[in-house]
């Protein structure tokens, strides 16, 4: 087992990873996501072959100091389970340290028990119990 930053002679592999969306990525997409400086993406990584995907972006507070967002984390269904989920996000967050982050946080539901289970055993702190998420979704409405 890897666990590395995404790079672009990663890229190619991200088109056989499939998350629990089936979301299908794009080589061209990705890049332009690793050539931004505030964007990252880590992957797990048997055999050459990606199980796991994380990525996150800096936030930058208007006193300079720097937060570690992690977005999404996916697993393929055949991995699941084994560690590679927590695997990923400590990745993320010693690298987190690395580019002077202060902190880093992710949001999940609480009824994604398996989720939250894998976050505790990476070191997450669930430290509020009351907040709220509001979405604005910009997509067209059918």
């Amino acid at each position: 087992m890897e666990y590395k930053l995404l790079e672009e002679q990663d890229l190619g592999l991200m088109l056989d990873f499939v998350d629990d969306e089936n979301t299908k990525y794009n080589v061209d997409v990705l890049k332009k996501f690793i050539d931004n400086k505030n964007d990252f993406g880590f992957i797990a990584k048997i055999n050459n072959k990606i199980v796991g995907f994380t990525f996150g972006y800096i936030l930058l507070k208007p006193d300079g100091r720097k937060v570690f967002y992690l977005d999404a984390i996916d697993v393929m269904p055949d991995y699941q389970g084994k560690g590679y989920g927590t695997g990923l996000i400590s990745f993320a967050r010693d690298y987190a340290k690395t580019i002077d982050c202060y902190k880093m946080y992710l949001i999940t539901n609480r009824s994604n028990i398996s989720a939250c289970k894998c976050y505790e055993k990476a070191g997450g702190i669930n430290k509020v119990d009351d907040e709220i998420i509001y979405v604005y979704d910009f997509k067209e409405k059918n």
